[in-house]
């Protein structure tokens, strides 16, 4: 017995009657009486007593219109369950971040998100890797640190923004509006630490050395998702960082100050990313806001 010979079942039993249940079932009369034959046949049991005039059921029919009743609900309320939840996961996108993005970047996506596609839920998680596993996690999309390209796959630069130094108000170097990297040398710097992201490390500190830093001291080592935490450190005079002039906006402390590097390029560049395999409408919809971030240039700003 399955699903489609109970529901005729029951539509003969609450209409007692042939041809207004095979209407009820948009289908012909005679399948109907044909899956009630079939269905008597693979029980061994009568479920109707048919008259010229009309149709009774029997005591096994009055038993399996109770059960069969019963079970139908159970398996509409099932199916109503699976195609809300599939309904949602369309409408869910979720975007895997890398640390230390720059922090006007993930509201902006939100609020963006929030005010041209509403229907759509964006989901904000945490990556747990590099880029080079970015798309091997739960995510749609992922924002990660530099420029993506790995065969199917699809990517973007969202963001690229200067690298510069922070340094308490009151330090000498405050003074200026620029800074040489040969004037860091030998001052306490708060940093991550290489081993978290030795490519990142290498290409940020060859860049130094190659304008001047010959000498650098680590005050503190730091994971790079650590930026408030540097900046109290920044803050309380334990040494300069490296940041974004974002992420010092971001901080608010009028303790703080950010200032270029004079003599040396350095950007931080993010890139969105994902599968040209699963190109959902949804993940274009976010795919499309990121792209209208990225244009928007440097500094991307909430009310953009």
């Amino acid at each position: 017995m399955d699903v489609r010979q109970l529901r005729c079942f029951v539509a003969v039993a609450e209409e007692r009657h042939f041809g207004r249940a095979a209407a009820r079932l948009h289908i012909a009369g005679p399948a109907v009486s044909q899956t009630i034959r079939s269905l008597e046949a693979e029980l061994g049991l009568r479920l109707f007593e048919r008259t010229n005039r009309r149709v009774e059921l029997t005591d096994a029919g009055r038993l399996l219109l109770g059960e069969g009743q019963a079970v139908l609900e159970r398996f509409d309320a099932a199916r109503a369950a699976m195609d809300q939840l599939k309904s949602r996961q369309r409408s869910e996108v979720r975007v895997g971040a890398a640390a230390a993005l720059p922090p006007p970047l993930v509201p902006a996506l939100l609020a963006r998100c929030a005010r041209q596609a509403p229907g759509v839920h964006v989901i904000v998680t945490a990556l747990r890797a590099g880029r080079d596993r970015a798309l091997q996690q739960d995510v749609d999309i992922a924002l990660v640190r530099g420029q993506a390209c790995e065969p199917g796959v699809e990517s973007i630069v969202v963001v690229r923004e200067a690298v510069g130094v922070a340094l308490p108000r009151g330090h000498r170097l405050a003074r200026k509006r620029a800074i040489r990297a040969a004037a860091l040398n030998g001052l306490p710097l708060v940093a991550f630490a290489r081993p978290s992201d030795p490519q990142e490390y290498d290409r940020v500190f060859a860049t130094l050395a190659d304008a001047g830093l010959t000498e650098v001291r680590l005050a503190h080592e730091s994971h790079p998702g650590a930026v408030e935490a540097s900046l109290r450190l920044v803050a309380a005079g334990a040494g300069l960082s490296l940041k974004l002039r974002s992420e010092v906006d971001a901080f608010g402390s009028s303790a703080v100050v950010w200032r270029p590097l004079a003599d040396a390029e350095i950007e931080a560049v993010i890139s969105a990313v994902w599968r040209t395999s699963r190109p959902t409408p949804t993940v274009e919809l976010v795919v499309s806001v990121l792209r209208e971030l990225a244009a928007a240039g440097p500094g991307v700003a909430l009310d953009r």
